[in-house]
């Protein structure tokens, strides 16, 4: 996956894993949620490749009966937000990672799905092509083979 300095707009490589549970209770203020709490669904972080600073965390859970993959949490760090960021696309890059999870796990019929906080809710539609089923956004078919593909790493 790929996310972007800001200042330069040269493209880096993120390295998306798992999220070791002893790991969870440590991040607890600089994102925000207990992420601790998570322990049935999987949570990954996103750092830089050479780098243990985590900049985006998901937290996710299977659907099977769906095919489907439901975020529970996604977080970026929150010098990583807003007008001051130095690295861009990491939510992309992270939901992107999820798509790809989905893909792999379900095929052609993939999907994946979250609830946003109702000011994020325009801006998961237009950024990244999430379609509305009642309080929750999806996105599969077509647009989450785009969304793979617009964060994907093309050089290796």
């Amino acid at each position: 996956m790929q996310v972007i300095d800001v200042k330069t707009g040269k493209a880096l490589t993120a390295v998306i894993s798992p999220l070791r549970a002893d790991r969870r209770g440590l991040i607890r203020r600089r994102y925000h949620f207990d992420w601790s709490a998570a322990r049935e669904p999987t949570v990954y972080k996103l750092t830089l490749k050479g780098s243990e600073e985590i900049l985006g965390l998901v937290s996710v859970a299977l659907v099977p009966q769906e095919e489907r993959i439901a975020i529970r949490l996604l977080a970026v760090a929150a010098e990583q937000v807003g007008q001051d960021k130095t690295i861009g696309h990491i939510a992309g890059a992270l939901l992107a990672y999820v798509a790809r999870l989905a893909v792999r796990q379900y095929g052609a019929n993939a999907a994946i799905s979250l609830v946003p906080k109702t000011a994020l809710r325009k801006h998961y539609m237009d950024r990244y092509g999430f379609e509305p089923a009642g309080s929750s956004l999806f996105i599969a078919g077509v647009d989450l083979y785009h969304l793979i593909e617009k964060y994907e790493d093309h050089e290796g």
